[in-house]
C-alpha cells in the first residue's frame, strides 16, 4: 500500500520550517501517478510557503513496480530496511539521481550492471581525453526505439555537457560476459559504480 506522512523541512533561503509531504513506499500498482512525480523530482521537491525557494529533499523511499517485478529503494543513510518480495529484483542507491535511474533502467528493460560498466568505460574514456574538464556524473537518458541503442549524459563542471551512445551489439556483448563469467553476476542489490570498479578490479572482461 502507497503510504505517506510529513516532515519538517527548514528552508535554506529564509530559515523558516514547514511541513513537507513525503511517500516513504510507492506501489505503482495502487498510484501510478507517483512515477511521474518520481522522474519529474516532484516527489522529493519543497517549496518554502514563506519565500518560495524550491529544494530538493532526500528521504528514505522504495518504489515497487510488481507487475515489472522490481522494487528500488532510496536510502539516505546507514543500511534502512528495505523492501524485498520473493521473485523481485531489489536495488538500493543513495541519491534522488540513482533512483531516477535505476527505475528508468528496470522499466526499459535494461541490465542495470551493463549500464554501470559502461558508464565506468566512459569515465576513463574521458578522463583520458579531456584532461581540463570536470566529469561530475554520468546517467542514463534512454533508448532508442528503432535500433536499441542506449544513450547517456555526460554531466561536467563547465556546461559542456555532451552524450554517449551504447549500441545494442556491444550491449549485448557485455551482457555474454555474464555468461562467460557467472561468478561476475552474482546478485547484489547495490549496483553502482564501486560495484562496477570491483566487477573490472575481478577480472570482468573477455578470455
Amino acid at each position: 500500500m502507497t503510504k505517506s506522512n510529513f516532515i519538517s523541512v527548514t528552508c535554506p533561503a529564509c530559515c523558516e520550517e514547514g511541513n513537507f509531504k513525503i511517500h516513504p513506499f510507492v506501489d505503482v500498482a495502487e498510484d501510478s501517478s507517483l512515477k511521474e512525480a518520481i522522474f519529474s523530482r516532484d516527489l522529493f521537491r519543497y517549496v518554502c510557503q514563506e519565500c518560495g525557494e524550491e529544494i530538493l529533499v532526500s528521504y528514505d523511499c522504495t518504489y515497487l513496480d510488481s507487475e515489472n517485478g522490481f522494487s528500488v529503494s532510496l536510502v539516505t543513510a546507514g543500511d534502512a530496511p528495505t523492501l524485498s518480495v520473493p521473485g523481485c529484483i531489489v536495488r538500493i542507491v543513495s541519491s534522488i539521481n540513482e533512483f531516477v535511474e535505476k527505475i528508468a533502467l528496470i522499466e526499459d528493460g535494461i541490465d542495470d550492471r551493463i549500464a554501470e560498466l559502461y558508464k565506468l568505460m566512459l569515465e576513463d574514456q574521458f578522463e583520458e581525453e579531456r584532461h581540463d574538464a570536470e566529469l561530475l556524473a554520468i546517467y542514463y537518458g534512454g533508448q532508442n526505439p528503432e535500433d536499441k541503442s542506449l544513450m547517456f549524459y555526460i554531466i561536467t563542471g563547465n556546461a559542456e555537457n555532451c552524450r554517449a551512445i551504447l549500441s545494442y551489439d556491444t550491449y549485448q556483448a557485455i551482457a555474454k560476459q555474464f555468461d562467460t563469467h557467472p561468478e561476475m553476476a552474482k546478485n547484489s542489490s547495490r549496483i553502482n559504480r564501486l560495484w562496477a570498479i570491483e566487477t573490472l578490479q575481478n577480472g570482468f572482461s573477455d578470455k
